[in-house]
């Protein structure tokens, strides 16, 4: 009895795990609005992920971050499924005087139902720290497509 028990509450676990995100899957895709340019996903596990970016703005931005992803923030769409996610990494502008900041983000993403695709939408104030201090804003538009274990996104 305990061992169907213990065996019981694994499959649970990992049945929530799997609702979510696979670890290992790799998206690209792009995104518009500032910067506009190439971003790329990979999940470290159902709900963690680290994005990435190279775009423009100004000048050439690179940035990367380290989000988490809750698929219970918002009501479930009858097709595909819905998270919202925040997170925060360092950011880097060229320019005749390099900026190092910290960017946070807080977005919205919607998997199509079947298909490896997230629509996402993102913004977030920057901390610039060098040279100078002020505060920043990043945000966009974007699409991803999904590489990797199998079919990800909204199953």
């Amino acid at each position: 009895m305990k061992k169907k028990l213990i065996i019981g509450c694994c499959m649970l676990m990992l049945a929530a795990v799997a609702r979510a995100q696979q670890a290992g899957t790799v998206g690209l895709g792009i995104i518009a609005g500032s910067p506009t340019g190439m971003t790329a996903k990979y999940w470290l596990d159902g709900t963690m992920a680290i994005d990435g970016g190279i775009g423009f703005s100004d000048n050439a931005v690179f940035y990367g971050d380290l989000l988490f992803n809750s698929w219970d923030l918002f009501p479930k769409p009858s097709k595909g499924k819905l998270a919202g996610y925040v997170g925060f990494g360092p950011r880097l502008e060229t320019a005749s005087d390099p900026q190092f900041g910290i960017r946070t983000v807080a977005g919205l993403s919607y998997w199509v139902q079947n298909h490896p695709i997230e629509f996402f939408a993102e913004a977030g104030p920057v901390f610039r720290l060098a040279p100078d201090q002020d505060v920043g804003a990043d945000g966009g538009l974007g699409v991803r497509f999904y590489f990797g274990n199998g079919k990800s996104g909204a199953r």
